[in-house]
């Protein structure tokens, strides 16, 4: 007859949660470090990139300047610099582009008294801007984007960009402010 020893796992166990404790920890210590709003918010540089197409330059100009205007309404974390060389962070516009689709609905009607379902097609409008956020040696790739059945914004598209540029600080705080 064979006796089989097994380990207690609670040792074990003990460790594991430990372990997760103190990565759960680090986690909320590193999120920690970026604050609700910077003491001093960064400069950002915001320009088109300088393709051959000048109708593509056109637009590019004129996403640039929306990404601009929404930047510099988050004034909390950002203030505009008039040069790269003066900018912490510099936002290049490299892509701008709309698009459009066409999506099926269904729709309930009453038809002589009875439900019926009714498929109608829809347009939905889409814009787009690309970006690329530069700080230091950091680099991050940034798509602003809106979608609507009717009236798309570039504007949208452009906040949202200036949504994930803050993110972008936010997540490498320690980096961009040397701490």
């Amino acid at each position: 007859m064979t006796i089989h020893r097994f380990r207690d796992p609670r040792p074990a166990a003990f460790a594991g949660i430990l372990l997760l404790a103190v990565f759960a920890a680090s986690v909320v210590a590193a999120g920690a470090q970026a604050p609700r709003r910077p003491p001093e918010p960064f400069s950002v540089f915001v320009h088109p990139s300088d393709p051959q197409d000048p109708e593509l330059r056109r637009g590019l100009e004129t996403a640039a300047q929306e990404v601009q205007d929404r930047v510099r309404g988050r004034r909390n974390w950002f203030r505009i610099a008039q040069s790269a060389e003066d900018a912490a962070i510099t936002v290049r516009v490299i892509n701008y582009r709309t698009s459009q689709m066409m999506l099926p609905k269904l729709e309930r009607l009453i038809i002589n008294g009875r439900v019926e379902l009714v498929e109608r097609s829809e347009i939905v409008e889409f814009y787009y801007i690309d970006a690329v956020a530069l700080a230091g040696g950091l680099r991050r790739n940034l798509t602003g984007l809106d979608e609507r059945e009717t009236g798309p914004s570039l504007r949208n598209a452009a906040s949202h960009l200036a949504e994930q540029l803050e993110e972008f600080c936010k997540d490498n705080y320690a980096a961009l402010t040397g701490q």
